[in-house]
């Protein structure tokens, strides 16, 4: 391997160097120490005579860094002057401008909130609309107001008289001392028979055999009206005693027709109310 004596000689490792020049190398050496070290002694110029790239600073004079940041030292926020105000003019007026905007919204939300029906207007405009085709006579006595009122008065019923004596019976208030009957839930012989009943009806009018059926429902469930029993009991092991129960439609057929069609409603209510024993957690009054 070879080094250099002077530029451009090669240096063989073994030769015995020239006195001369290891004293010149011994102060330059000595220079290269007093001035900077090994990079000193080496020069720009490394290995392939390629020039070494230059590093920038990396750091500026505060003066300068003032200048382009507008008086902000290094980035940095700028203080304010002593007595200055906590908020500049700007942000107070955002601040006031949201709030003012906020205001505006919450009184929107509230005109708006004034103009939705309550719970007991959506009731009443839902019952005036005449969605199932009823008609307003049948309105008045049929919503869900009056239905509540009466449910209220009403005596819870028992699902163990239901699952031990078959049928459940209720005392129904629907003027309290003036017109309360008592209902009691069918069982299966019953319900067969009506339909086997209006099977025999020739009459093809659909509003003929739902009044009839609606009558037939009312004989086999009322049991009373203001304490006066309606009829002879018509079921006797089991079977329903048709003679009895003509009787019974007979007599029911006699009444007003107002007070027929109000306690066939109040029977549709007693019959879901029966239903709902089977689910105690939906069950409200019974």
């Amino acid at each position: 391997m070879t080094t250099t004596k002077k530029e451009g000689e090669p240096i063989v490792f073994g030769e015995k160097v020239d006195p001369k020049q290891e004293a010149v190398y011994h102060a330059r050496i000595e220079a290269a120490k007093k001035s900077g070290g090994v990079n000193a002694l080496k020069g720009s110029t490394p290995l392939g005579h390629m020039e070494r790239p230059s590093i920038p600073p990396l750091t500026r004079q505060v003066s300068e860094a003032a200048e382009q940041s507008d008086g902000l030292v290094d980035g940095g926020v700028k203080a304010r002057p002593p007595g200055s105000p906590v908020l500049s003019p700007a942000t107070e007026a955002q601040l006031a401008d949201a709030a003012r905007a906020a205001k505006i919204q919450e009184a929107a939300a509230a005109q708006e909130a004034s103009k939705e029906p309550s719970e007991d207007k959506t009731e009443g405009l839902f019952d005036m609309l005449d969605f199932d085709g009823r008609s307003e006579a049948e309105r008045i006595l049929n919503n869900k107001k009056r239905r509540q009122e009466i449910e209220i008065r009403c005596e819870p019923m028992s699902f163990e008289d239901l699952l031990m004596k078959n049928e459940v019976h209720q005392i129904v208030p629907i003027i309290p001392g003036k017109f309360e009957v008592i209902f009691r839930s069918m069982v299966p012989a019953e319900s067969l028979f009506v339909k086997q009943f209006m099977s025999a009806e020739s009459q093809k009018s659909e509003n003929y055999y739902l009044e009839k059926m609606s009558m037939c429902n009312i004989a086999i469930g009322l049991l009373s009206i203001n304490g006066k029993p309606i009829g002879a009991p018509h079921l006797n092991d089991d079977e329903v005693n048709e003679e009895v129960f003509k009787q019974k439609l007979k007599s029911l057929s006699k009444k007003s027709a107002y007070i027929l069609a109000d306690l066939s409603l109040n029977y549709a209510w007693f019959d879901l109310r029966v239903r709902r024993l089977l689910s105690p957690e939906k069950l409200g009054n019974g």
